[in-house]
């Protein structure tokens, strides 16, 4: 107990530091730590240095964030994980304090691995439990974790009650239903596509929402604000009034850390302030056209990642490198490419088209902020990305409850979309509506074709312990 109750004042302490930060100087502070983290890199793993070789690059010679971000080197899974053996990827000894592993999705057809000593193992439910009381208040009140998150993916705490119950929604739901009153909140983590069965299956299993006192974590995938929409509708949350609840979103790389960057009462409010003006839309988000998706909007600690996006475009927007930071990582990593398409903003960027627009500045979080629009494979040669299609199905709460939320447009037939319907339902008792995006069309009602539950011929029953594909 009275070790419980330090790490309480420690978590109080370090949030009121927070407070008081700001995304500059928490910048700052990191571009340091990045410095001297690769001053040492050849000296950090064999493959590392055997990287840095092949590349004449002078680790040694690097001073200052402007020269690192000059540096030709980057690396990859296919140059590292694809590449070399894991001794060789790994510190001196890491191998030998291995406490656990954990590995990507294996979406591409290779796996990568985030791996753990135990020297991080101790930490880890510290770092867990300070950012869930910033978000959820754990130290005041009782909490229910409730971890539907697939592959292996797990939040250990010192505070909360955790369920693990992976990709079963019968057991969520049960556990829920039983364990709930007993508890001040609940916490659930999960993906978009489960979150929908979940949903879906909960008034079989007489969950009242309305009764329970409930956040989501949304992680795996991007999402758009329909969808947020749609669910606050049906779990009785209003994303506008975190008193009812928070529909939150958190993105990880299984190599590089499972929460590398996350949403926060600010960003969510940034983003939905954002989405209902287009000038804000082009300016901050680069959504030049109804075909472009909506960006995610995080907050991420550059004390412990280096984020850049080298060449970017004229939206701004560039290819996510990041480093990491933390000397004990058994797998260091520089300049890693996630894939993914992002943007970093300034506080300054931020404010100037609000300001402009006579509009008042939402509140900013006290960490640097960045875009993540998603993969650039994600989007077809008609230029429309499959995340804006993917929040086109939640504008209509009629026609979202009847389909599971999965759906595929093919690379070589663009002008058709497959949409899956729920269990037992058919497609001539749904009335299909366009998919509309900024009051523009993206497929018309004739352009969607229903298939039912078991016929969908992309994957007859979802595999929700690994990631759809939307595209082919």
């Amino acid at each position: 107990m009275a070790q419980q109750f330090i790490k309480k004042i420690q978590r109080k302490i370090q949030l009121k530091m927070l407070e008081k930060s700001t995304p500059e100087g928490l910048k700052k502070l990191g571009e340091k730590k990045l410095v001297q983290r690769f001053k040492s890199a050849k000296k950090s793993s064999p493959a590392l240095k055997k990287l840095l070789d092949e590349a004449r690059i002078d680790s040694e010679a690097v001073s200052s964030s402007e020269d690192y971000s000059q540096l030709s080197f980057k690396m990859a899974k296919e140059n590292t994980f694809n590449r070399f053996e894991l001794e060789d990827l790994c510190r001196p000894g890491a191998l030998d304090a291995l406490s656990g592993v954990l590995t990507s999705s294996g979406h591409s057809g290779n796996f990568a691995y985030g791996l753990t000593t135990r020297k991080q193992r101790k930490s880890t439910p510290d770092m867990i439990d300070l950012a869930l009381q910033g978000v959820f208040n754990i130290d005041e009140k009782k909490t229910l974790l409730v971890n539907c998150l697939p592959m292996g993916v797990r939040f250990p705490s010192n505070v909360v009650t955790q369920a693990e119950v992976s990709v079963r929604e019968d057991m969520a739901l049960a556990l829920i239903r039983k364990f709930s009153p007993y508890h001040d909140q609940i916490i659930i983590t999960c993906d978009p596509l489960f979150l929908k069965v979940l949903l879906d299956e909960a008034e079989h299993w007489h969950v009242d929402w309305k009764k329970i006192h409930k956040h989501l974590i949304i992680g795996e995938e991007t999402f758009g604000e329909k969808f947020r929409d749609y669910v606050g509708s049906k779990l009785h949350i209003n994303p506008d009034n975190p008193a009812t609840g928070i529909i939150g979103s958190s993105m990880g790389v299984g190599e590089l850390g499972l929460n590398l960057c996350f949403e926060t009462l600010e960003t969510i409010a940034l983003r939905r302030a954002i989405n209902n003006n287009p000038v804000l839309l082009r300016t901050l988000f680069g959504c030049n056209s109804p075909k472009d998706p909506l960006p995610m909007l995080f907050a991420y600690n550059p004390l412990a990642h280096y984020m850049e996006t080298p060449d970017r475009d004229s939206d701004g927007f560039g290819e996510l490198l990041v480093s990491l930071l933390d000397k004990d990582t058994p797998v260091p990593l520089f300049r890693y490419q996630t894939g993914d398409e992002a943007r970093l903003l300034e506080t300054g960027e931020i404010k100037a088209p609000f300001q402009a627009l006579g509009l008042p500045i939402p509140q900013l979080p006290n960490m640097p902020l960045i875009c993540i629009r998603g993969r650039h494979k994600d989007r077809l040669k008609t230029g429309l990305h499959i995340g804006a299609v993917k929040d086109s199905l939640y504008q209509n709460h009629d026609f979202a409850d009847k389909i599971t939320g999965a759906f595929r447009v093919e690379a070589d037939s663009p002008g058709l979309v497959h949409v899956q319907l729920r269990r037992k339902i058919k497609s001539t008792d749904v009335i299909c509506p366009d998919l509309i995006n900024q009051d523009e069309t993206l497929f018309a009602s004739t352009d969607i074709k229903l298939w039912s539950y078991e016929d969908f011929p992309y994957g007859q029953t979802l595999d929700y312990e690994r990631k759809f594909s939307y595209l082919s």
